[in-house]
């Protein structure tokens, strides 16, 4: 009787902890606004054939497949078409009013130009049969647990918008993980452009794989014509940002011969709240002072004031053979600034001249390569946003030469 109590009681307490015991959720819904501030884009995309160079390969889709570079006309069953550079459709149309044309790459998330595309046209039996959702696209892909990513894609409304304004309805996109939805998003006619849709999420624990889905919401056959391409999986990570700075040239004299002497201050900054490592900073001085006459490296040295870690230069930088201005195992840790004091001797060309220069930026955030490419003045980063690729960000440094002479006639009677 003793025992029976005893074993009740174990019972009832091992009952007890497991009901307890807290439940992972698959993924937490960051949002629609990418990754989260401090944090880009970063690392290998993990959709496979996200941009659909290998034809209609890696993935599902509730549409028929019409075949490659066609016109999936919805009057006779909808579907999709592989897609490749510029179209026109529909082709029995005299005035035609459908145009695609290539992706033209975001620098901003790393993803390249790609002229191949998904040509979306759903049926109205198609929406009719998903009670106005139709699956566009579909993959299961492998994930990491405890890791934010990136699920983003580019959309392009075929349509013109001056041809098919009269009552033609604009898609409406929603993406999906693991069934969750981030929202809807409209792919409007104007601004005539690729247009990228984005969801952010962190996988809980143990999870390993998940599902992504892409659905047209559009349920009207008059408009819901659109392209999308380059989907991607990436994780978002802490970034790393680079400015470069020029003054203005001073005269000097180097071995006997005289030039100009350019002093350049490069700000090496961790936007992010985690630590990145190896990083390198790479400067083309062979390439920029091509046209030179003669060019030489005079300084390079770490800037040692309030508010910068002082990171080892590269003792053997040369700007030529050698063209990484940082020592081997250099890193930064969260929101810390780096330095550097570049000066160089050159002997421009005869009339004017323009020198234009760039670093770039590489380092490893846990086991992501984020790189950057420099922007001109002192800020890597002037919004402070912890993304330093957007538009205004990147842009070469410039160093201008215009020596001027002037000729007066002397008339001789």
């Amino acid at each position: 009787m003793r025992w029976g109590v005893v074993i009740l009681l174990m019972v009832g307490l091992l009952s007890s902890v497991a009901i307890t015991q807290p439940v992972q959720a698959a993924i937490t819904n960051i949002g629609a606004g990418g990754c989260p501030v401090n944090t880009i884009v970063g690392g290998d995309n993990v959709v496979q054939n996200g941009n659909f160079a290998q034809g209609a390969v890696g993935f599902t889709s509730q549409l028929i497949n019409r075949g490659d570079g066609v016109y999936p006309d919805d009057n006779n069953g909808g579907g999709f078409s592989i897609q490749i550079g510029t179209i026109v459709y529909p082709p029995f149309e005299t005035n035609p009013y459908i145009y695609g044309r290539s992706f033209p790459g975001d620098p901003q998330r790393d993803v390249p130009p790609t002229d191949t595309y998904f040509y979306s046209n759903p049926s109205a039996a198609n929406y009719q049969a998903g009670n106005g959702r139709v699956n566009l696209w579909t993959q299961t892909v492998a994930v990491a647990p405890n890791t934010t990513y990136n699920f983003f894609a580019y959309f392009d409304n075929l349509l013109d918008p001056v041809k098919s304004a009269n009552g033609a309805a604009d898609p409406i996109i929603e993406l999906r993980v693991n069934n969750t939805s981030v929202g809807t998003t409209v792919i409007p006619k104007t601004p005539d452009r690729w247009v990228p849709v984005q969801y952010a999420f962190t996988t809980g624990d143990n999870v390993t794989s998940i599902t992504l889905k892409i659905d047209s919401l559009t349920n009207n056959t008059f408009g819901d014509d659109f392209a999308m391409t380059q989907i991607n999986l990436k994780q978002c990570v802490s970034g790393v940002g680079v400015a470069k700075f020029a003054f203005p040239p001073e005269a000097a004299t180097h071995n006997g011969v005289e030039g100009f002497r350019l002093e350049y201050w490069i700000t090496i900054r961790n936007l992010g709240a985690d630590p990145v490592t190896n990083l390198a900073a790479i400067d083309d001085l062979a390439t920029v002072f091509a046209a030179a006459e003669d060019w030489d490296v005079l300084e390079l040295s770490a800037i040692n004031e309030s508010g910068f870690t002082v990171l080892t230069v590269n003792p053997a930088f040369d700007g030529s053979s050698d063209r990484n201005l940082l020592a081997t195992n250099q890193s930064l840790g969260p929101g810390q600034s780096a330095r550097i004091r570049l000066v160089v001797w050159v002997n421009p060309p005869e009339g004017p001249t323009v020198f234009t220069n760039s670093v770039q930026l590489s380092a490893l955030s846990g086991n992501v390569v984020v790189t950057d490419l420099s922007m001109p003045g002192l800020n890597p980063d002037p919004n402070g946003n912890g993304d330093p690729k957007e538009d205004g960000e990147i842009g070469v440094t410039v160093s201008i030469f215009s020596p001027y002479q002037t000729w007066v006639p002397i008339v001789t009677r």
